[in-house]
């Protein structure tokens, strides 16, 4: 686990004082943690090791611990869409929702008794896309949940979800995790310390995002294309920018996951232009467009960069809420300063 200490700690001390929820809400950006919390959590309650000094701490080895890190536990389930591919529980061809099928057999499988271990545990990743009818199958069991299962919901975005799923859910933020501590962690896995640092920068604290990144080129270079779609809905008109806001609004419903992943690098491309206006650039995170962020840079005034930093802050709350998505893209863009170079 790299960083999280915090969320680790507070697990750590509802098992030492008997108090694990019945449903855990694990909440943050892909590959930012949250599978690895949830697969630590599990050998932390099945490991069978009874001369471990910290019980709250698994043993790593054990037949229990080596089963659920392959993924073959009986008593540790994970549902997500690349599982429901596979199970043939999804009527179209088209993998983008968690469907009313799969829950309901999580429903089924959450009713059986565990084989090995003292409790089944029913981790649930891409929870995020479940339409209203599978979140309302799957409130049934979370309102009555079996003595001796654990639910773990895995989500990118818990705003998307229905807030009696929430309220009955202990809900813990997984939040971006620091750069440097990052780059410290794939120092130590053997990686050069300058591509540590600029995987680490490019991470946008996603630690798992990092580690994948570390041995793949294809996801850095990815990254990079985001960035330099950030860089040209800036550096374009007003128009042009209107016409991509237009864009994203629409396709927001079925693209919901890109759209806010190209409204966090937008935000970012901003905060790297204040920081070169501030005389910063070592702590800038996009260094490979260092050149188009410099050209912003000088041509905006600071006070014209908050702004349009808040404007994108604002963007992403009111896409939380209820306002329409053209609507609350298109008035992020014109809070934006003119490319001309006016504030």
């Amino acid at each position: 686990m790299i960083g999280h200490e915090d969320i680790v700690s507070l697990l750590r001390r509802s098992i030492e004082g008997d108090r694990v929820s019945h449903a855990y809400l694990f909440a943050g950006p892909s590959g930012v943690g949250k599978a690895t919390l949830a697969r630590g959590f599990a050998r932390a309650l099945i490991c069978q090791a009874a001369d471990r000094p910290d019980p709250t701490v698994p043993c790593g080895t054990c037949l229990a611990c080596r089963k659920i890190e392959r993924g073959v536990h009986p008593d540790v389930q994970r549902l997500d869409l690349e599982i429901q591919a596979k199970l043939g529980l999804s009527r179209s061809s088209q993998q983008t929702s968690l469907t009313i099928d799969s829950i309901r057999q999580l429903a089924a499988d959450a009713a059986l008794k565990p084989m090995e271990a003292s409790r089944r545990m029913i981790i649930v990743d891409d929870a995020e896309t479940m339409q209203t009818v599978a979140q309302e199958a799957l409130l049934k069991t979370l309102e009555e949940p079996p003595p001796s299962v654990l639910l773990m919901l895995l989500a990118d975005d818990a705003g998307v979800l229905l807030p009696t799923i929430r309220s009955r859910c202990q809900v813990i933020h997984v939040c971006p995790v620091p750069a440097p501590v990052i780059a410290e962690a794939l120092v130590a896995t053997g990686i050069d310390a300058v591509q540590a640092h600029e995987v680490a920068a490019l991470s946008s604290g996603r630690p798992g995002w990092a580690l994948r990144a570390s041995q793949d080129q294809a996801l850095i270079a990815a990254q990079r294309a985001t960035t330099d779609r950030a860089l040209a809905w800036i550096e374009g008109t007003t128009y042009d920018r209107l016409v991509t806001a237009v864009k994203l609004g629409d396709s927001f419903t079925k693209r919901r996951s890109d759209v806010l992943g190209d409204l966090r690098a937008v935000l970012t491309v901003w905060r790297d232009v204040m920081l070169l206006h501030a005389r910063l650039p070592d702590l800038v995170i996009q260094r490979s467009a260092l050149q188009r962020l410099a050209v912003l840079a000088e041509r905006w005034t600071p006070g014209a960069i908050t702004s349009s930093i808040r404007a994108v802050q604002r963007c992403m709350a009111d896409l939380e809420g209820n306002v329409r998505p053209r609507l609350a893209l298109e008035s992020m863009v014109l809070r934006w300063p003119l490319s001309g170079g006016l504030p």
